[in-house]
């Protein structure tokens, strides 16, 4: 409920309400002071309603549901007379209390009510505070939306380090069974080898023992008497004479051609290796550059 008290001394002031000097004056709970007649009652006439703050009580309900709550004004007093602030003076933009506003410095000036005076000020306030508020949800929404972007870049990024690990896993396992292929094709290679020289080893020892054997018998009939030397040639004169020898091949011609295919395989081998590191490396060079 409001509550009033008189005022002593403030016949020269004139009332806010009907702009003669105050008439028992009274001060009202909000802290307006008017005359004791210009202070309506209730219908039942037991509460005193301020006569100014009755006219704005729908803009006071209007501020209590926007959008933007501001503080209420404080409770200012007049440094000169100690009185409370109801005034505005728009032309000096200074506070005003009732005995400013009825003071010769004001008379002729643009004076309002303080909180009609703050109203433009709340309101341009209020229309910045909105503003900065759809500016910052705006900022907020594109964060969200750049924060997404770059998880589905870190996402795509992890799933080509997969892609890379499992690619080169895979060059990897495909050059250790060439390698293991190449290895087998020359141990077998290998195994050829030694058994044609085995062979051959074989047939130029037999051959070579049979010409030892022929070379021994020779040695002793060169000992022999003239008479036996002569009667052993008669019965065996065809039996020293030199036959041509045919050496086997130490390899075969089908395994020269192995033996040639292969290496030349391998000697082009670390050239295919080199070139196949420069061309990945080119390659992956370019595309950094083009992301770039």
């Amino acid at each position: 409920m409001p509550s009033t008290r008189s005022l002593r001394g403030l016949h020269q002031v004139a009332c806010p309400v009907c702009t003669r000097p105050l008439q028992d004056a009274v001060t009202t709970a909000c802290g307006h002071t008017v005359c004791l007649l210009c202070l309506p009652r209730t219908p039942m006439g037991a509460q005193l309603l301020c006569p100014l703050c009755q006219g704005a009580e729908e803009e006071k309900i209007q501020a209590a549901v926007a959008p933007v709550s501001l503080g209420p004004l404080s409770e200012t007093y007049c440094e000169e007379h100690g009185e409370k602030i109801y005034f505005f003076c728009k032309t000096d933009a200074e506070l005003l209390c009732v005995f400013c506003r009825e003071g010769p410095a004001h008379q002729a000036h643009a004076v309002g009510f303080l909180d009609e005076a703050i109203q433009p000020y709340r309101d341009r306030l209020r229309s910045r505070l909105e503003a900065l508020r759809i500016e910052r949800d705006k900022i907020e929404d594109r964060k969200c939306q750049e924060d997404q972007k770059l998880q589905e870049v870190l996402m795509q990024v992890e799933s080509k380090k997969h892609q890379v690990e499992a690619a080169f896993e895979r060059l990897k396992r495909e050059l250790v069974d060439q390698r293991c292929l190449l290895l087998n094709r020359l141990e077998e290679l290998e195994r050829q080898i030694c058994k044609e020289r085995e062979e051959y080893i074989s047939k130029v020892s037999q051959e070579v023992e049979w010409l030892s054997t022929q070379v021994e018998e020779l040695e002793e009939k060169c000992q022999q008497p003239a008479s036996e030397l002569l009667q052993d040639a008669r019965l065996n004169q065809n039996r020293y004479e030199m036959k041509t020898f045919v050496s086997p091949e130490a390899i075969s011609s089908d395994l020269v051609k192995k033996i040639r295919n292969l290496h030349r395989k391998i000697l082009s081998l670390p050239m295919m290796m080199r070139t196949f590191s420069e061309n990945l490396m080119q390659h992956l060079e370019t595309d950094s550059e083009t992301e770039a």
